[in-house]
């Protein structure tokens, strides 16, 4: 499925990023695609003056700044061919806010915790980084979890140090 859960632990990895991800925000908080749909978190756009159907750019509204954008782009890819390999189809694009669905969509993940419940569960990811890269992004994900969930305003450091 493009754009899982997964996806967002690798592409959005900071505990308040997940702030960012918010319906009608434009930063695409649910899962679906959309031909220059700025409300969904994967956009293909076309510049103006070409055709009609002809894509030009794709936009990953999920990307947070945050985020190492090779391990990024690799898993980007990696759920890419798994989707070619097992012949998944592309839904039909969103071409209205999703959030006017009424829970048609799947809302992309709320928190850190969430994102990494979705990651364990995933194996394209895990064969992608590899055990032991596998056991560190999980390992320091749980441990900001826990860091966060103790000192509730731990979180406005980040903001002041980024």
């Amino acid at each position: 499925m493009f754009m899982d859960y997964c996806l967002i632990l690798i592409l959005t990895v900071v505990i308040c990023s997940y702030d960012r991800i918010q319906p009608n925000t434009w930063s695409g908080a649910y899962q679906c695609w959309g031909k220059e749909n700025r409300e969904a978190p994967l956009r293909t756009a076309c510049p103006p003056g070409v055709t009609d159907g002809l894509v030009s750019n794709f936009e990953i509204k999920s990307f947070d700044g945050c985020a190492n954008p090779h391990l990024g782009l690799a898993a980007v890819i990696a759920a890419g061919v798994d989707g070619l390999r097992n012949h998944l189809l592309l839904p039909e694009p969103v071409d209205t806010n999703p959030s006017s669905l009424d829970g048609k969509l799947r809302r992309l993940p709320k928190s850190l915790a969430e994102s990494l419940e979705a990651l364990r569960k995933d194996s394209v990811i895990k064969d992608l980084l590899g055990e032991k890269l596998w056991t560190a992004i999980t390992g320091i994900r749980k441990a900001e979890i826990e860091h966060y969930s103790k000192f509730k305003d731990a979180y406005k450091q980040l903001i002041h140090r980024y």
